[in-house]
């Protein structure tokens, strides 16, 4: 505000406003300095891969096959306050991150605690805590359980262990109609059946994400499977 009021001096065209005109600018000034100040933190907090991600910056070429007003009544993020999912499915450089990521950016922008983590990143982050204690456990697992929004990124790319399943049904399970999850996959749900290991846990994992949720399928390259096929 100091440095508004300064200008305000140097100026001479705020010498003809009144006091409440010339303070309400300095008001102003400061309350945008500290929201980007917040939003800013939100996004450093949200860890994203791509930082610069962000919805208008979305293609939708036609071979893309993704529906703009959806997208955007995405980004309004209603879906958030509601606690539903969204699942994001396609192949490998169809652009699932960048999109997942911009949906974050949408909610960053709405002042929401959002976190972006990678499935692998995720499960060693919760395993490393376990070696530490149960108390720092629960800590970083109520962390992940808290956020608004949390997007898992290279879901199920490959196997987890039964120590892994148990870390995500536990995580999963808690964040169920409680917050929003965004998972972002090149196998569609039931595929996801065939990399874990406890069928019933599984099948418990695929219910709550995908109960309800909103499905994005975007076209493009191959799969990684389909690759390793040809």
């Amino acid at each position: 505000m100091s440095e508004a009021l300064k200008e305000q001096h140097d100026d001479d065209a705020y010498q003809e406003m009144g006091f409440r005109d010339r303070f309400a600018l300095l008001v102003d000034r400061e309350f945008c300095k500290r929201q980007h100040g917040r939003l800013q933190r939100l996004i450093n907090g949200a860890k994203f891969e791509n930082p610069t991600a962000c919805v208008e910056d979305i293609r939708y070429d036609d071979d893309r096959k993704l529906d703009r007003s959806f997208i955007l009544e995405l980004a309004s993020c209603s879906y958030i306050r509601h606690a539903r999912n969204v699942v994001i499915v396609g192949p490998t450089g169809a652009g699932k991150s960048f999109l997942a990521q911009a949906l974050g950016q949408a909610a960053c922008r709405r002042f929401l605690k959002t976190r972006y983590v990678q499935l692998p990143d995720l499960l060693d982050e919760l395993k490393m805590a376990r070696t530490k204690g149960v108390e720092a456990f629960n800590r970083l697992r109520k962390q992940f359980i808290k956020y608004d929004l949390l997007i898992i990124d290279e879901w199920l790319l490959f196997p987890i262990s039964v120590e892994d399943t148990q870390l995500l049904l536990s995580l999963v399970d808690r964040r169920h109609n409680h917050q929003a999850t965004i998972i972002a996959s090149q196998f569609e749900p039931a595929e996801w059946l065939d990399q874990i290991p406890v069928p019933v846990a599984a099948e418990a994992i695929t219910d709550r994400l995908c109960s309800q949720a909103y499905n994005i399928v975007i076209k493009g390259k191959k799969s990684m499977r389909e690759a390793v096929r040809d």
